[in-house]
């Protein structure tokens, strides 16, 4: 397909990155999965676009961006509502709904302002950006300095220039139905797979794990979001180190539950209480620090339907 310049990078915001759905098969050379953090919301705004689900797109962490097109755009912006805007030519200036698919034309800047609801954004572009790849991903991992526009895992900056491939003539503006627009600001309650060293941790600890509230400590980040609390205790203060997958709920030496995310290290020593569902995390993805969960236990059988059902709605082209 034809490279066309996209979309200009006036102000990159407080953490933007290239992600796609992560770089799979790889953890045997040690490097992370990577992708989006929140699959739910990075798959609606490709869908919207009927683009494959796997397609490059910006994670924008926070808001505080500005984008300015270089040729006529067809854009979507789902996600956390950062009360999006259009800079025309013109000097006017609109406000542009979230959750929906829209055309910013040639010279007109969208605008981004900080997260209102949620914290992670996503931009798709028809066709995806076209960015480097590295192991059949452009997720931008930046402990294994891999993805991004610059192939190096580093996060975009202002001044950067997105190339886009070739832009379709007629082009239909969707946006998603109202029952399947998550509300961010709601009390959240994870599922949880019950699975690793689960049996090593007594009744009474588990009650307790599942009867407290936690509050996301400040010191999260992609790699995981860290806990404070009730403590928890296993049978075990260490196990052999072993593959860690996503959403994996570890209790450190401390008690404190650290749930791991797309840049997680791929071995780990800790015992494992089990692990978040996985559509369950896109709602996690949303919440910031200082924002509290709780936890509950969910049946492995009705969660693999659930996340099926998932993927394929969003690979449908």
């Amino acid at each position: 397909m034809k490279s066309n310049p996209g979309l200009y990078l006036i102000n990159a915001g407080l953490f933007s990155q290239i992600q796609d759905l992560g770089r799979y098969g790889q953890a045997k050379q040690g490097l992370s999965q990577g992708g989006v953090v929140d699959e739910h919301a990075a798959g609606w705004a490709n869908y919207l676009l009927k683009n494959s689900a796997d397609k490059s797109l910006i994670e924008i962490s926070f808001g505080q961006a500005e984008f300015a097109a270089e040729c006529d755009l067809q854009l979507a912006l789902t996600g956390a509502d950062m009360q999006a805007s259009i800079l025309m030519q013109s000097g006017k200036q609109k406000a542009q709904s979230n959750n929906c698919s829209f055309i910013l034309k040639k010279g007109d800047r969208l605008k981004l302002a900080f997260a209102s609801s949620g914290v992670r954004a996503y931009l798709a572009v028809k066709g995806g950006f076209n960015v480097p790849t590295k192991y059949g991903s452009s997720s931008t991992v930046k402990r294994n300095s891999l993805g991004g526009l610059d192939g190096a895992g580093g996060n975009l900056k202002s001044g950067d220039r997105l190339a886009v491939f070739e832009q379709i003539k007629n082009f239909a503006c969707t946006k998603i139905p109202a029952q399947f627009i998550p509300d961010y600001n709601k009390p959240l309650t994870l599922g949880v797979i019950e699975s690793y060293q689960c049996e090593q941790f007594p009744r009474v600890q588990k009650a307790k794990f599942y009867s407290s509230e936690y509050t996301i400590d400040a010191q999260s980040d992609r790699m995981g979001l860290r806990l404070t609390g009730q403590t928890v205790s296993s049978l075990s203060g260490g196990i052999i180190s072993e593959g860690i997958a996503l959403g994996s709920i570890q209790i450190p030496a401390d008690g404190l539950p650290i749930i791991l995310l797309q840049d997680r290290q791929t071995l780990g020593g800790y015992p494992k209480i089990g692990c978040v569902a996985r559509c369950d995390l896109s709602l996690l993805a949303q919440k910031s620090a200082g924002q509290k969960i709780a936890f509950k236990p969910a049946c492995l059988a009705d969660e693999q339907l659930r996340y099926l059902q998932r993927l394929r709605f969003f690979n449908q082209f």
